[in-house]
């Protein structure tokens, strides 16, 4: 058995938020206060969620201010992470929503700001490489969605 493995699994969900615009379609990316990455809205699932997508749908409201719709499962991402409990391995599941209503956001001690994105430029702001793949499984060359 390999003892670097992680052997925990820290479960968290969160939504690729889509909006059309005259200019075409934009992809909403959140600023983390603490490290100035920018990344796609996720956060950990609750004990009082009653699943992934109504987690994933809290967490787009409290980092973007945004109420949204889930439009379809738009997948996952796994990949380690050092926390307080040590090396882990973060699962999160995604789902493709669309705002509803104008957002509410307020800065808060995890999230700066928030973002609207074309497509290549969400691709080139986001800090991980990861997020940076999975974003790109739904987009063709010109920035329409494929799935």
């Amino acid at each position: 058995m390999n003892n670097s493995a992680p052997n925990k699994l820290v479960y968290c969900a969160g939504g690729v938020l889509w909006r059309e615009t005259a200019a075409g379609r934009e992809v909403l990316l959140i600023l983390s206060r603490d490290d100035q990455n920018w990344k796609l809205p996720k956060g950990h699932i609750d004990d009082t969620d009653p699943g992934w997508d109504a987690a994933a749908l809290r967490e787009v409201k409290e980092e973007t201010g945004y109420d949204a719709e889930i439009t379809d499962f738009a997948g996952y991402t796994a990949y380690p992470v050092v926390g307080k409990y040590g090396l882990a391995t973060k699962v999160v599941l995604y789902w493709h929503m669309t705002p509803v209503g104008e957002s509410d956001f307020a800065p808060s001690d995890e999230i700066e700001h928030y973002e609207w994105f074309p497509f290549r430029e969400a691709i080139n702001r986001l800090t991980y490489l990861n997020d940076k793949q999975f974003l790109l499984k739904f987009v063709d060359n010109d920035g329409r969605r494929t799935e």
